[in-house]
């Protein structure tokens, strides 16, 4: 297999939360040889980490200085803002270092910068400052489905909208644009609940791909159907792959409850 379908192969990894296999498949790569397709597979490795909540393990990778790449600097940026967020420590001043970083040389237009970066600022509640790094995103889909998620949180269904319409021109039937798809779905409703569930069911076909991201995703789907049941059988499934994933839980939550579970079940959960 040739490095470009390596890295085909790992970036949907990611968009599907396939988070372990991804790590894997890197650290056993043997045909990416060049530059560049080595620094995207590491930065996808040290995301997934994040996504993992493996944090230390990041801080211990990644050094701090002007020779490390500013992409995996920004990486070690959100690690560090999670992390002492998680333990309730002031993050003040790890926003501001991630604006600083953001802000040098040719930084503004590299990618891995401005999704660290950006999704820093998100976690912050920085939703204006997170847009505004990720104004240059022409053809740049993981900026693009980042804008999306964003303009949703604000309730500008409008705008997310137009974001996947935009990126419908140049990335055909890519991976991560078809779940910016169904992400607007089931903010759209009605009749598009079931064109979102479809999507998911479409991607849970494959056994890799049965992550707690995209279960999440089609049990949200039923719940917006009435298929409450359905929805309750794949939250477990999920809870099986990770018992502590805060969507999952919330999800689960929300289920118990259109189900008339006792409380203590939904006590539980919370």
């Amino acid at each position: 297999m040739d490095e470009e379908s390596v890295l085909f192969g790992i970036r949907n990894m990611f968009a599907l939360g396939n988070y372990q296999t991804l790590i894997n498949e890197v650290s056993s790569a043997h045909n990416i040889i060049s530059p560049e397709g080595r620094l995207e597979a590491q930065s996808l490795m040290y995301r997934a980490y994040v996504a993992q909540g493996k944090f230390n393990l990041i801080l211990s990778d990644i050094q701090d200085n002007d020779n490390v790449d500013a992409g995996l600097r920004a990486i070690r940026l959100l690690a560090i803002y999670l992390q002492q967020k998680s333990q309730g420590q002031s993050v003040d001043a790890v926003v501001d270092l991630a604006q600083q970083l953001f802000e040098q040389g040719t930084n503004r237009v590299n990618t891995t910068c401005q999704i660290a970066v950006a999704t820093l600022f998100v976690n912050a509640g920085k939703y204006n400052e997170a847009l505004q790094v990720l104004h240059v995103r022409t053809k740049k889909l993981e900026c693009c489905a980042l804008a999306t998620q964003i303009y949703l949180q604000l309730d500008r269904l409008d705008l997310a909208r137009n974001e996947v319409q935009k990126a419908k021109a140049w990335a055909e039937d890519a991976l991560l644009l078809q779940l910016m798809e169904a992400w607007v779905d089931l903010r759209v409703g009605g009749e598009k609940y079931q064109e979102a569930y479809y999507i998911f069911e479409e991607f849970g076909q494959s056994p890799s791909a049965q992550t707690s991201k995209v279960l999440n995703g089609q049990a949200t789907a039923n719940l917006a159907l009435g298929r409450y049941p359905e929805a309750e059988s794949l939250l477990l499934e999920a809870l099986n792959k990770n018992s502590n994933d805060p969507e999952t839980l919330v999800n689960m939550i929300v289920c118990a409850q259109l189900l008339t579970k006792p409380s203590d079940v939904v006590n539980r959960y919370i």
